[in-house]
């Protein structure tokens, strides 16, 4: 089925942002609208063709992280809190919300996963249900272990080699099944947020999911991938009180969202469909 795609940008708390937002080309659907939320340092673009498979019958909108993509970035340090509350802005934009047109489904991965449920949790009118693709839930010893491989500034005026590894490791060396312009789209996203990408995940590190799964109200999918955080999320399944568990580990999260787009938005249409 045909999809309508256009750019859109609202005003958020630290300037504009932005969103891609692909919808049914025949027009509006009946059915609950999707936002999906990344992970950092990339942008809403990661999940371009997943969200060309869902929009054949629902609007599904995926929002750049602000200082990630084209949204305008942060001055200073923030929290999930912040980018949660940047998201509530965004539904509330679309019209969505307790003043509009009602609550929408709510997708995130990694950074988003955590911004998914932050905004679950403090803003439970706007999400009806949400969807976790491996969720960014760390004990104190993989806090700090992620915060010396990932915190602080990029060594962009530091390592001249800084570039040169990450387009070797993203565009060279990346997965061989992704079209070579794909991978140099992705690495292209990564660059965008420059010197602030840190800032997302010092706001991971900083943040207490598990504590913060344990509220959610909504009913939650959590789909296990192959990836790094499988453990994890797992075990953030188990947290979510009325949470449903689907393993996908013949799925790795790397392929996940262009080579198995079909698959897995099978799965969460299902799920995000029952009544």
């Amino acid at each position: 089925m045909a999809i309508t795609v256009r750019r859109l940008y609202v005003d958020g708390p630290f300037g504009q942002v932005h969103i891609r937002e692909a919808r049914p080309a025949a027009g509006d659907t009946t059915r609950t609208p999707l936002i999906c939320f990344h992970q950092s340092p990339v942008s809403g673009a990661q999940y371009r063709p997943f969200q060309d498979e869902m929009a054949t019958d629902r609007i599904v909108w995926c929002p750049d992280t602000p200082g990630f993509g084209g949204s305008d970035a942060p001055q200073d340090v923030v929290t999930i809190g912040d980018y949660a509350n940047a998201m509530a802005t965004v539904v509330e934009a679309l019209g969505y919300g307790g003043e509009g047109r009602g609550a929408i489904d709510v997708f995130g991965g990694h950074t988003g996963s955590v911004i998914g449920t932050e905004l679950a949790v403090t803003r439970p009118e706007l999400v009806r249900k949400i969807i976790f693709p491996s969720v960014a839930l760390f004990s104190d010893e993989q806090k700090a272990m992620m915060m010396q491989r990932f915190g602080g500034p990029p060594e962009y005026f530091t390592d001249p080699d800084f570039v040169a590894n990450s387009y070797k490791q993203t565009v060279l060396d990346g997965p061989q099944e992704i079209d070579p312009e794909r991978r140099l789209e992705l690495f292209t996203e990564r660059l965008r947020s420059g010197m602030k990408a840190w800032y997302a995940p010092e706001a991971v590190m900083s943040y207490d999911a598990e504590e913060q799964l344990k509220k959610l109200a909504q009913k939650a999918l959590v789909l296990v991938l192959d990836d790094m955080l499988a453990e994890n999320t797992r075990l953030a399944g188990s947290l979510i009180p009325d949470a449903k568990t689907v393993e996908l580990l013949h799925i790795s999260h790397a392929l996940a969202w262009d080579r198995h787009a079909p698959e897995i938005a099978k799965v969460i249409r299902a799920f995000c469909d029952e009544t």
